[in-house]
């Protein structure tokens, strides 16, 4: 079972759809998204065709696979167009590991939860991030459409460990086996 992790896809239709062709085509069961989904924010320029109006159409679409996260530059009124349900925060059990879901302008690397899991994924600073503090896996997908480290980026996992690919061509930039 794949399961697509993205991030601060900041209204950006063009990206998004990307992503989403990618859940299709590794058939995800769940997309974690990370927060920052319509809005750019006041310290962001808007991003590549920037929609929030399409961007619900579209996450909409794949509401029963999303579990979402509420990021610092998203707003009450997302909630309420959107047909999934948007947490401050979240822990889901997947492949036997607890996963805590977060934007990362709370709780953070830097910053973390009294039991911050097995596995704690964070967005928030475009910055991708794949690796293991103490027992914990910090992980952070980067930014779909905003990125700060130069890849437009996501992440794909599955039993056997985590995979950061580049959103515009498909190369692995990082791999974590479980």
């Amino acid at each position: 079972m794949n399961i697509v992790i993205a991030s601060d896809l900041h209204g950006s239709i063009k990206y998004t759809r990307m992503l989403f062709k990618k859940v299709d085509e590794y058939n995800a069961k769940k997309v974690l998204l990370l927060g920052d989904l319509y809005y750019n924010g006041a310290r962001n320029l808007p991003p590549e065709e920037y929609s929030p109006r399409d961007m619900v159409e579209l996450l909409n679409s794949y509401a029963d696979r999303i579990i979402a996260v509420k990021g610092n530059c998203d707003t009450e009124v997302d909630q309420m167009v959107s047909n999934f349900v948007i947490s401050e925060n979240s822990t889901v059990f997947i492949f036997d590991k607890q996963i805590t879901l977060t934007h990362g302008h709370h709780f953070n690397f830097d910053n973390l939860p009294v039991n911050p899991g097995d596995i704690f994924i964070q967005g928030h600073t475009h910055k991708s991030v794949l690796e293991y503090k103490d027992n914990t896996l910090l992980v952070n997908p980067g930014s779909v459409s905003i990125p700060k480290d130069g890849h437009h980026s996501y992440m794909v996992m599955n039993e056997e460990g985590i995979k950061l690919f580049d959103l515009l061509d498909d190369s692995l930039l990082k791999e974590i086996k479980f």
